[in-house]
């Protein structure tokens, strides 16, 4: 009788922790691999998008505010790190908008945490005192300043960066390069592709602030460029309009976002030109939104 009785608790006590467990299961993650679960479909859409044009004033820091102000209007999940230590625009015009990380590309071994801050916010774990599992990030906007396309080679070079991000975050890399009309442009391009290779995809963004659509006759004329396109690589080609001086100075001494200048009510000449810009900039990124991680986003 005594034996039949230990045997009834301890059935007991072990349908009691199945319940515990089930309970915990259900109601507190409390692991990274359960975000992993969560999260694998996501994972596999994971784009990391690189701003960089080698040179000073090409426009980079204006393409990459315009693709972050396109990502807050159609509610995007994402992580912005700006590279640029020296005028880090985009902590300076979005810094209250939206979480704006450092990044150190110019001092060696720096950069290497930024492989796990993209980890952890792929796969954050629950706080304490937290029973919801936040939800991961799978959008990352990155600009170089200019003169760092070495110093982020030499980072590849040691880390292996591209597979790493590929083989273990399931990640691509979309390497923008924003251009003028000079040579330097296209220099700068085939160093880049030189490291960078089959591993990322290439976009080619030209900025007509230096002309007209067939100004870029260096670019367009490169016996090298057309080199690399008749071996397969493809580099697809936007263009982004030019925004009229006064308006670029407002929003500059401001240190307005484009949403700050289509909202204010100083300069309606401002608002109008900055709001028919951004439209005009959605358009010109549309068919290729997939390599700036707006795949299933309609832009208008």
């Amino acid at each position: 009788m005594l034996l039949k009785i230990k045997q009834v608790r301890k059935k007991g006590r072990k349908r009691m922790t199945n319940l515990t467990a089930k309970k915990l299961t259900a109601e507190e993650p409390t692991s990274i691999q359960s975000n992993d679960e969560q999260s694998n479909v996501q994972m596999d859409n994971c784009r990391l998008v690189i701003v960089t044009g080698d040179k000073g004033g090409v426009g980079k820091s204006t393409f990459a505010r315009a693709l972050l102000q396109t990502y807050l209007d159609n509610k995007r999940e994402f992580v912005a790190f700006d590279a640029d230590t020296s005028n880090p625009q985009i902590r300076r015009f979005y810094g209250n908008e939206c979480d704006v990380q450092p990044f150190d590309i110019f001092t060696r071994g720096k950069a290497d945490a930024f492989l796990d801050d993209l980890r952890t916010f792929m796969s954050p774990r629950v706080k304490p005192g937290e029973s919801i599992l936040p939800r991961g990030k799978f959008l990352f906007l990155l600009e170089l300043p200019s003169q760092s396309i070495q110093y982020f080679r030499l980072f590849e070079k040691e880390m292996g960066f591209f597979e790493l991000l590929q083989k273990e975050l399931h990640s691509r890399v979309t390497m923008t390069a924003v251009i003028n009309r000079t040579k330097d442009s296209v220099n700068q391009l085939l160093q880049m592709h030189d490291f960078c290779n089959g591993q990322v995809d290439y976009l080619i963004v030209k900025n007509l602030f230096f002309g007209e659509t067939d100004a870029f006759e260096r670019y367009d004329n490169s016996s090298k460029v057309k080199e690399l396109k008749e071996s397969g690589v493809k580099l697809p080609e936007i263009y982004m309009p030019d925004l009229i001086a006064h308006a670029y100075d407002y929003l500059d001494e401001n240190n307005y976002s484009f949403a700050q200048g289509i909202a204010q009510n100083e300069k309606l000449s401002v608002r109008g030109r900055v709001s028919r810009w951004m439209e005009n900039f959605k358009e010109s990124i549309t068919p290729v939104k997939d390599l700036l991680g707006l795949k299933d986003v309609t832009l208008s």
